[in-house]
């Protein structure tokens, strides 16, 4: 068995309504000690839409709508050029690459790879795969990875951060099935993945 997991390791932060993945960024920006940005700021530069009735739930710069927008009620996650904006407006030296589920080669050694490197994975899958009363869409932040597990050396677990606030902060889950809620046949939309790492200077 081979077990591999982020160093330093990640603090938990719990998410806003609707902000997996701006709070998912948080803790990005926390483990690796660079400057911290609200939820609200973060989701601002991701295009975050929220229904009316949680329009009370936020500030005035976050954008309410009656009509649920094409990505889906939170933030854009179907590319990297907002995110790396964000990044760059802020000074922020870090830069994210987005893998949607259809360019997806080998995603153990992928995951694997990265953690190695000190990179965050961040995944977005649609959570009615791994549990039925879930149908949403949800950010997960990889924390470790283990292959090869004792009699089953075909299987991946992954050790995920959850921002939910009703959520375990950290639990395990089958890679295969977070990368099979990445796909467009579940929750109407194509899923994937954000790699984020250093830029070079």
């Amino acid at each position: 068995m081979r077990a591999v997991a982020i160093r330093p390791p990640y603090v938990p932060l719990t998410q806003q309504r609707m902000c997996c993945v701006p709070c998912a960024i948080q803790w990005v920006l926390l483990r690796r000690k660079l400057p911290i940005f609200s939820q609200e700021e973060i989701g601002n530069a991701l295009d975050l839409t929220v229904p009316t009735r949680h329009k009370k739930l936020f500030g005035r710069h976050v954008k309410v709508s009656r009509k649920m927008p094409p990505h889906g009620w939170g933030a854009k996650t179907d590319g990297h050029e907002a995110l790396n904006a964000f990044f760059k407006e802020r000074k922020i030296p870090l830069r994210a690459q987005h893998i949607k589920h259809s360019d997806l080669k080998e995603p153990g050694q992928l995951i694997e790879r990265n953690i190695k490197k000190g990179n965050d994975v961040v995944v977005i899958t649609f959570m009615g795969v791994i549990n039925k009363k879930y149908r949403w869409g949800h950010a997960l932040v990889v924390s470790a990875i283990q292959r090869g597990l004792p009699g089953h050396s075909n299987k991946t677990l992954v050790t995920v951060g959850d921002p939910n606030f009703i959520a375990p902060k950290f639990y395990d889950l089958p890679l295969e099935k977070v990368v099979k809620g990445m796909s467009k046949k579940h929750g109407k939309a194509e899923r994937g993945l954000y790699i984020i790492s250093k830029t070079r200077r």
